[in-house]
């Protein structure tokens, strides 16, 4: 496995072949609160899914940017169970989940307040039609495709270059 250039944050490669990254995100004051208080509820997790078949990758569109399937995972709820329901209401596809890729720590900060919030990539293979209707009414998702070449504006471009190409 080589190593990810231009991945954002502090990051390692543990022996399980499994990067380890650690953010640290200064935000304004009422996009700090807002995720700190998803993070006070509860939300501490999120998971996505690395999808590739016959060299692509699946993306979702998603707040104005190609973003890997995926989303929180609710109190109770195992990672696991989380990334199959998230992969169901994204993209329309049915999800096994394999290993984990990537786990990131990503502390967000206003001042001298700090919040934590950890986030999991998981290889999933999956069946089925991709939606035409990707996400649930109150989301931002707007598209899902498959793409051989990574947009300009994919989120984590280069981790997903890395996950892709590895």
């Amino acid at each position: 496995m080589g190593s990810p250039p231009g991945i954002d944050g502090e990051w390692t490669i543990d022996d399980a072949g499994v990067v380890q990254r650690r953010n640290r995100r200064d935000l304004d004051a009422d996009t700090f609160e807002r995720i700190a208080a998803r993070i006070r509820d509860g939300l501490d997790w999120g998971v996505a899914g690395f999808a590739k078949r016959d060299g692509a990758v699946l993306l979702v569109h998603q707040d104005g940017r190609w973003v890997l399937p995926g989303g929180g995972v609710e109190p109770g709820e195992t990672k696991t169970t989380a990334l199959v329901r998230e992969m169901r209401e994204e993209t329309g596809l049915d999800a096994t989940v394999g290993p984990l890729r990537v786990v990131t720590e990503q502390t967000f900060t206003h001042g001298d307040e700090q919040e934590t919030f950890h986030f999991a990539i998981y290889d999933v293979a999956v069946e089925g039609d991709l939606t035409d209707d990707p996400g649930l009414e109150d989301e931002t998702v707007t598209d899902v495709s498959w793409f051989e070449t990574l947009p300009d504006d994919t989120l984590d471009r280069p981790l997903v270059r890395f996950l892709r190409d590895d």
